[in-house]
């Protein structure tokens, strides 16, 4: 498990709000841990996210960014949702009809 610090950046790029610091396993875990309660100083800060960016906190280098999220966006409620698949089509007949042989008159 690692330590990420989470920044709330606005549509300018310039951080905005209080850094959150969570500790997860992957940037998107961390996102995922730390997200309401960055949405949640944003609120209270009454400023705007536009972009998350993580940061991975090291003792030797010091941070580093590792990943950049936008944040969910409830929008239509469609996201998830696939074109429902269409029917298969008939599979073609098996029919055979042999053709009479053209014999002349005799």
């Amino acid at each position: 498990m690692a330590r990420y610090e989470l920044i709330a950046h606005d549509r300018a790029g310039r951080p905005s709000g209080r850094p959150v610091f969570v500790t997860a396993s992957s940037p998107g875990e961390a996102v995922m841990v730390g997200g309401p309660a960055l949405r949640r100083v944003t609120e209270r800060d009454r400023t705007h996210a536009d972009l998350y960016a993580v940061y991975r906190h090291r003792r030797v280098r010091g941070r580093r960014l590792v990943g950049a999220f936008l944040p969910d966006d409830p929008g239509d409620g469609l996201a998830g949702v696939r074109e429902p698949r269409r029917p298969l089509p008939t599979p073609p007949s098996l029919r055979a009809e042999a053709e009479r042989p053209a014999y002349p008159d005799i």
